[in-house]
């Protein structure tokens, strides 16, 4: 699926040469330095794009982030926010539930990439009516919520399944000597600068043909997620958060991601609109995070790490098998459309 090894080698160059310049240079002007420097067959204009699309996808993430976290403190879940956010925003709700088939039919493609039976079938986007007259505010309502409840069970998916444990297991092996940078991002909070690092690592993975082709926007989609869910991984390891609060903290995290995906990707063509979520929600995306979080994860913490790796896999395992209740996911599933 993709060289791990050839993947941690161009993160670790990435995220030490931005470490190096870390008080001189704005991301901004790092990005282009490095890709101009890693990327040399693209022109100027192509590498300030690249940058651009870096900076303003992340930004893009983090507004997303803040403006979830602060439905959750005001007792608003997380899937109830994306259902708002949605609807406050431009078009019909014919369009949105169109939209919304079309996310869908991407998370159920992502679960094909594990190798699993599809319970879900894909949606005939063609043979629906996406009028408005047939899409009230109830109906869109509650379909886009639904649509959030199987994102978030797409982010739990990618923890507990074997390519994203094997990955981060690699990771961990290849051993980010170079970690101060890294560990002091993680504990300070800040890790802006080293979700920039991951991205631009991803972009010149994906034009070594590494790993598997996609655009700029979805791979520091992968980058923002999966530095947040390091954080996460992090905190449970030296005993600040529980499993169960880990487990609805990524979940969490792929509700706020659908968000922005939404946003970057809802005029696409339908093909579009899947291969982002596939890539996102996916195999391809799962070992990706693997690796990432294996290869910053601080040596001391390696062991601690792949223990709560796999005690988490185990828990939403569980919860995806065998409906556990686990607070804000104790639905049972059931069809959006139909």
């Amino acid at each position: 699926m993709l060289n791990t090894s050839k993947l941690t080698d161009i993160l670790r160059d990435a995220i030490s040469d931005y470490a190096s310049f870390a008080e001189e240079k704005t991301p901004a002007e790092w990005l282009q330095g490095y890709l101009g420097e890693k990327l040399p067959d693209k022109s100027v204009d192509t590498i300030h794009t690249i940058s651009s699309e870096i900076l303003g996808t992340l930004d893009l993430m983090e507004e997303k982030k803040a403006a979830m976290n602060a439905a959750l403190d005001s007792g608003v879940s997380a899937e109830m926010w994306l259902s708002k956010d949605i609807m406050n925003s431009a078009g019909g709700n014919g369009e949105k539930a169109r939209i919304a088939a079309e996310f869908l039919n991407g998370i159920t493609t992502a679960k094909s990439t594990y190798g699993e039976v599809i319970e879900g079938e894909i949606i005939d986007i063609d043979g629906e009516v996406w009028t408005d007259d047939e899409w009230n505010d109830y109906r869109t309502k509650d379909s886009l919520k639904e649509v959030a409840i199987e994102a978030g069970k797409a982010g739990l998916r990618e923890i507990a399944s074997d390519v994203f444990l094997k990955a981060s297991e690699e990771g961990v092996e290849a051993v980010f000597e170079d970690s101060e940078f890294v560990q002091q991002s993680l504990e300070k909070g800040a890790v802006s600068g080293l979700k920039v690092a991951v991205s631009a690592g991803l972009a010149v993975a994906e034009d070594a043909e590494i790993i598997p082709h996609s655009s700029v926007k979805v791979l520091t989609t992968i980058a923002h997620r999966t530095v947040d869910s390091l954080k996460t991984f992090l905190d449970v390891a030296k005993g600040r958060k529980t499993i169960t609060e880990a487990v609805i903290e990524v979940k969490n995290t792929a509700v706020s991601t659908l968000s922005a995906l939404w946003q970057e990707h809802k005029n696409d063509i339908k093909t579009g609109i899947t291969n982002a979520v596939g890539m996102v929600f996916g195999a391809p995306g799962a070992a990706i995070a693997g690796a990432v979080i294996g290869l910053v994860t601080p040596a001391k913490e390696g062991s601690k790490i792949l223990n709560v790796l796999k005690e988490t896999g185990r828990a939403v395992k569980n919860f995806l098998t065998k409906e556990i209740h686990i607070p804000i996911l104790s639905k049972l599933k059931k069809k959006i459309f139909g």
